[in-house]
This record gives structure tokens, sequence and C-alpha cells, in this order.
């Protein structure tokens, strides 16, 4: 540390990729409807379909809390409708967390 440097950073110093805009409102409603529809017409394990509706809610509660990051709340969105998209052209059964690695649907 320098003198020119602060021994500390700056509290509303951000990494680039938290310096982009901010989704709007509206923005943020859309991509909550477009996750409700994936999951919605989702075939998959009941599970798997529990877990990523789990995933949904919290981010929904998370949109309540007066500290909500919208930035980080469009990123969770994307990839869970990332993770539902996956499952479903996937045709995995069970619990998506646990699969063999390389996607591999086990037996021998």
């Amino acid at each position: 540390m320098t003198e020119s440097e602060p021994a500390r950073p700056e509290l509303g110093a951000r990494r680039s990729e938290e310096r982009v805009a901010r989704p709007s409102s509206d923005e943020l409603a859309a991509k909550l409807l477009a996750v409700q529809r994936v999951l919605r017409r989702l075939n998959a394990d009941p599970e798997v379909r529990m877990k990523l509706h789990l995933r949904f809610m919290a981010i929904c509660t998370s949109l309540k809390m007066p500290t909500a990051d919208r930035f980080k709340v469009a990123k969770r969105l994307d990839r869970l409708i990332a993770d539902a998209e996956l499952v479903r052209s996937a045709g995995w059964e069970g619990d998506m967390l646990h699969r063999p690695p390389g996607g591999e649907t086990g037996g021998t």
C-alpha cells in the first residue's frame, strides 16, 4: 500500500461487470414471467422441478428486500432459465445437482 492507495476500497467501488445499467422493473417482470412459463411447461422429475421452483421462489423473495440488487437478480434468473432449459433439452431424470460428471445418465 502506498500513500496514493486507500487502506480499503471505496464502498461505492464496483467490479466492471456491475457497472452496466441495472435492468428496469419491466425487464425484470418479463424475465420472471418467462421463467415461470418455462417452469410450468417443464416435463422433468418432480424433485428436479421442485428444486428449480424453490430457486425461483427464493429469487422472487429476494426482490422484496429493500437492498435487492437488480443486476444480481437478473443474473440469477438467467442461470435459472438456462438450468431449466438444460433439464428440458437433456431429458435428465432425478436430481440434476447430483448427476454424474459430464451429464452422463448412469448405466454401464
